[in-house]
C-alpha cells in the first residue's frame, strides 16, 4: 500500500537520459524489479493543505522550527526539526531501504547529477559491496510508514502527526550527511546502522542532535577539504568566514544568501 507522503508523477526525462525498469539484479539481496515505468518523485514542495498541518504543528511545539543546513552548505537548503523527526522516525536499520527498483540509464557520462548514482549498475554495485545508497534511501523513505511513537512523544507529538507529513529529498540527503559523515553516496550497512542508533537516545527515544551534528560537521569538513584541494577553494574560504560571522553576529553580518554570494559562486 502506498504510504501517505509520497507522490507519483510521470518523470520528467532530460534529453541524454531516459527511465527504464532495470531487469532483476543478480545479486541475491535483489528484490523483484516494478512493472511500471512510473517513477516516485520525492515532495519538495508541500500542498497548501500539508502546509497548514506543518504549520499547525509548529505552533504546538515551536522549537521544531530550528533549522539545519546540508552538509554542502552553499547549496542552500535547509530542514527544520520537525522534518528530520519526520525521517527518523521511518526506519531503524538499512535493511528498510536496501533494494530500489528505479533506475537511470544515463547515455552522456560527462552529465553531473543525481541520475549518475541512480543506473541498475550502481544498485548492483552497493549490493555486492554490502553498503547502503543515498539514492535508495530518498526514493524509498517517503514510502516508509512513520512508526517512531516514543520520538514523536518526545516532542510532544504522536505517530498520527507525521502520518500526513511528506517527505522532502532535501531532508533525506541532510540525514544521510549526517549518517555517512561525508559526501558519499555508498555507506557499508553495519555503519549506517550504528550510526542510525546514535541518533536518538536510549532511555527516552528522543533525538540526539549532538550526534547529529557530529555527524553533519564531519561531513561537511570532510566535502570543504575536497573543495579546497580540488576546486573552488579560495570562493569556499570567502562562504566559510562569511558563514561563521553571520553565525557569530547574525544582528550585523549578513548571511551568505543575502549577500548574493550563492550566485557568484555558480560562476566561479
Amino acid at each position: 500500500a502506498l504510504q501517505l507522503g509520497a507522490v507519483h508523477v510521470r518523470p520528467t526525462r532530460a534529453p541524454a537520459v531516459r527511465m527504464q525498469q532495470g531487469e532483476q539484479p543478480v545479486v541475491a539481496e535483489a528484490a523483484e524489479v516494478a512493472t511500471t515505468t512510473e517513477g516516485r518523485v520525492v515532495p519538495t514542495l508541500a500542498s497548501a493543505e500539508t502546509e497548514a498541518k506543518r504549520l499547525k504543528l509548529l505552533e504546538q511545539n515551536p522549537e521544531l522550527a530550528q533549522e539545519f543546513r546540508r552538509a554542502a552548505f552553499w547549496l542552500n537548503q535547509t530542514s527544520t526539526l520537525l522534518d528530520l523527526i519526520n525521517v527518523l522516525g521511518r526506519f531503524e536499520k538499512s535493511a528498510e531501504f536496501r533494494t530500489r527498483t528505479e533506475f537511470s540509464t544515463v547515455e552522456s557520462e560527462r552529465a553531473e547529477d543525481d541520475r549518475q548514482a541512480e543506473t541498475l549498475k550502481r544498485h548492483e554495485m552497493a549490493l555486492r559491496m554490502g553498503c547502503s545508497e543515498r539514492v535508495a534511501f530518498y526514493q524509498l523513505a517517503p514510502s516508509l510508514p512513520f512508526t517512531n511513537a516514543k520520538l514523536a512523544e518526545s516532542v510532544g507529538l504522536t505517530v498520527e502527526d507525521f502520518e500526513g507529513l511528506p517527505v522532502e529529498k532535501s531532508t533525506c540527503n541532510l540525514v544521510y550527511d549526517a549518517l555517512a559523515e561525508s559526501n558519499s553516496g555508498l555507506i557499508p550497512y553495519d555503519t549506517v546502522d550504528a550510526r542510525r542508533a546514535k541518533l536518538t537516545n536510549a532511555d527516552d527515544g528522543s533525538f540526539n542532535e549532538v550526534a547529529f551534528n557530529l555527524g553533519l560537521y564531519k561531513s561537511r569538513g570532510l566535502i570543504c577539504t575536497s573543495w579546497f584541494l580540488f576546486g573552488k577553494g579560495n570562493f569556499i574560504w570567502v562562504l566559510l568566514a562569511v558563514k561563521f560571522a553571520h553565525d557569530w553576529r547574525p544582528d550585523l553580518i549578513p548571511s551568505p544568501v543575502d549577500m548574493g554570494l550563492f550566485k557568484i559562486g555558480t560562476f566561479i
